[in-house]
């Protein structure tokens, strides 16, 4: 966790630096950042999938409504991370509709 945000922290420093000369490589390193730390995440997320599972069998829940409630998460987080990459873009005018 600390490493999450040191590296969420030193890459906020650096868009801070780097914005006013080259916002552009400033809106990089913001969705780098955020791509890195969930690829990062994706491994962690797999053993709390695997917990969930194990909950859900032993409390007799169908695993189609865990599987869906799962997949209504991960859609919905992908959303917003690619509506937060547009903000930052400062392009909102895409989001509005």
């Amino acid at each position: 966790m600390i490493q999450i945000v040191g590296i969420g922290l030193l890459a906020t420093v650096l868009i801070l630096v780097i914005k006013e000369q080259k916002p552009m490589f400033a809106f990089l390193i913001g969705a780098s950042t955020g791509i890195y730390i969930f690829l990062y995440l994706i491994g962690k997320i797999g053993g709390i999938i695997d917990v969930l599972e194990q909950l859900a069998a032993s409390s007799g829940v169908q695993m189609i409504y865990l599987k869906t409630i799962l997949k209504i998460i991960g859609i919905a987080y992908i959303a917003e991370f690619g509506a937060q990459i547009v903000r930052d873009a400062g392009r909102r005018a895409l989001l509005q509709r």
